[in-house]
């Protein structure tokens, strides 16, 4: 017995001795190197269009790497530009594009969107050496403006409806020479811009039944994202109806009594631009329920064409508000006793 505990101290001793050459081993080992370069300061950046500097508290980002094209090619910078470009010099003056916001991202001015202009100062008649954006391809373009404009709004930008269409940032904005008053759009309003293309929706809009749009009390973005969205249509909800009832709160329920049709999408019996009929519907009542409601309880019948001008035969149901005369809660309702949606 005396041994064995002879051998455990033993072995207690050793360990001890063991832990004290690895902690020497560990403090005697050189500390990792750090960075030879001196942490960057907050840097000082020039204005896209102003000779001033201006000293900027937000961290710097470094610019987009340059274009294939653009490799060798020196920046001669904003004061140059504007040596003879003076008139879009009083254009920018004002936008966001001469914020100290934009040169706290880019010391780089104007060509930070341009490129650099080194070949069109040795000529500028030559076309070719002319940094103009909008001469490159609709993909550059909206790759140039997407070097900052890439979150938020513009997110959802690749893939979407418009770009895979091949429409570009500069289709709808003017950076130099926009004409509304907000976001640099070539049109005075959002709803202006999207009717350059929509047609058949400018159409609707002069329908009796509209959204008030061309009235200038909303706008097609209020319920559009026209740079992409998760939903069908550029739509900025989740879904057909939470767009709808982002306005038409008293419509969302929940409700005792669901008229199915209206749970699942209001488009089944709405038209969202414009209509000729009452309340933008795609068809009066009672023919607008009777796609549906041909063969139950009510038939069809009282309905038909046969009837109508025939004054001792005319059903009742085809009378003022037809259906709702009856049915008024058609969207839904929370009375007890209103199964068929009557109050």
């Amino acid at each position: 017995m005396t041994t064995s505990l002879s051998f455990r101290c033993s072995m207690a001793r050793l360990g001890i001795a063991l832990l004290g050459l690895i902690g020497a081993s560990v403090a005697s080992a050189s500390p990792p190197a750090l960075p030879s370069h001196p942490v960057e300061s907050p840097v000082t950046t020039v204005s896209a269009h102003s000779s001033s500097s201006t000293s900027s508290a937000l961290p710097s980002s470094s610019p987009a790497a340059p274009r294939p094209d653009d490799m060798g090619v020196e920046y001669i910078g904003s004061e140059t530009c504007v040596g003879c470009h003076d008139t879009v010099e009083e254009h920018l003056a004002t936008s966001p594009h001469a914020s100290a916001a934009f040169a706290s991202r880019s010391d780089l001015g104007c060509e930070t969107c341009h490129g650099p202009g080194g070949l069109h100062l040795e000529d500028p008649d030559v076309v070719e050496n002319q940094p103009r954006v909008d001469r490159l391809s609709k993909e550059r373009q909206s790759e140039t403006c997407r070097t900052c404009h890439s979150g938020g709004e513009q997110f959802f930008w690749p893939g979407s409806i418009h770009d895979s269409r091949g429409v570009s940032c500069l289709d709808c904005h003017s950076i130099h020479e926009p004409v509304s008053v907000t976001a640099e759009l070539k049109k005075e309003t959002v709803t202006d811009s999207c009717l350059t293309c929509h047609k058949d929706v400018r159409a609707d809009l002069w329908k009796t039944s509209h959204h008030p749009i061309r009235e200038g009390q909303i706008s097609c973005a209020d319920c559009h994202n026209p740079h992409g969205s998760t939903t069908e249509s550029l739509l900025r909800s989740e879904s057909v109806n939470e767009q709808c009832w982002s306005c038409h709160t008293e419509k969302r329920g929940p409700f005792l009594w669901e008229h199915p049709p209206v749970r699942e999408n209001c488009m089944n019996c709405h038209t969202p631009h414009g209509s000729n009929h009452l309340k933008l519907q795609k068809t009066s009542v009672p023919y607008l329920c009777q796609q549906c409601h041909s063969n139950t309880r009510h038939p069809g019948t009282p309905y038909a064409v046969t009837n109508l001008g025939d004054e001792p035969r005319a059903s009742n149901r085809i009378f003022n508000r037809a259906c709702l005369n009856c049915h008024a809660a058609v969207h839904g309702s929370n009375h007890p006793s209103s199964p068929y949606l009557g109050h």
